[in-house]
Order: C-alpha cells, then structure tokens, then sequence
C-alpha cells in the first residue's frame, strides 16, 4: 500500500496498482495521510475485495473500484473522513453527501480547522506545506 488511495491488489496472479477513483486521501505528508494508510491497509490486510477496472491512468496505475464485504472502499473512507471526493474526477451523487457529514460530525480529517486537500497540497512548495498544514493528528 502506497499511501491511503492507492493500493497493491493481487488479481489473477499479477499485484496491480490500483488507484482508487473518486476519492484523494491526504498525502503522506499531510495530517491524517498516515492514519488514512494505516487504517485501510489493516481493513484490507488479507482480506478479498471485488475490484472493478476502470483503466490506467497516466502513471500506468489501474484506476479502479473495490468493494470489501459489500461495501465500496470510497464511500467507507469519505464516510470516516479518512479522505476527499475527488469533485475534479468522480461524478458520484452520495460521496459528497458522506463527505458533509463526517465533515458535520468532525471525523477524520475534518477534526482540523481548514484541512487543506490533497490536490491543492501537491501544489505547494516545501515552506508553504508547513505553513498550511496546521492540524498535527
């Protein structure tokens, strides 16, 4: 597991990287990045999922869907605040139901005053990451 939205699955015997469409996880870097990783890789640890491809994406990833005991991974992790709905990418109606509600209840990331999303985060020079990332967890 690379971080908390990209993972290595085993399918039909070759390890796949998957990147898990319609969510950003925070960075490692960011707060709330390790807890994110940490939490899914333990949910899934020799666990198996459904996945569903949905292509590559331009660093070769597979982009995809995973269901683990019936649930879809993306809605688990807006739903505990362990990530973002990716607006730019996903079309999804519920996600950002999920995501106002943990944000409603302070869950997660949402604990931190103004969490800074990933994709503005990646934007950002060494000095200002530090600046802007405010809440330690």
């Amino acid at each position: 597991m690379h971080d908390g939205d990209t993972y290595k699955v085993l399918f039909h015997g070759k390890l796949l990287n998957v990147r898990l469409k319609n969510i950003d996880a925070p960075e490692l870097g960011q707060s709330f990045g390790f807890v994110a990783r940490d939490s899914v890789a333990l949910l899934l640890l020799n666990q198996t999922v459904q996945l569903d491809s949905f292509g590559i994406d331009m660093y070769g990833r597979t982009m995809g869907s995973i269901r683990i005991h019936g649930m879809a991974l993306d809605s688990l992790m807006i739903s505990k605040g362990w990530a973002w709905f990716y607006v730019a990418y996903s079309r999804d109606e519920l996600l950002p139901t999920y995501e106002a509600a943990a944000r409603d209840k302070g869950l997660g990331l949402w604990q931190c005053a103004k969490p800074i999303p990933p994709w503005v985060y990646r934007k950002l020079d060494k000095r200002n990451k530090r600046l802007y990332d405010n809440c330690r967890n």
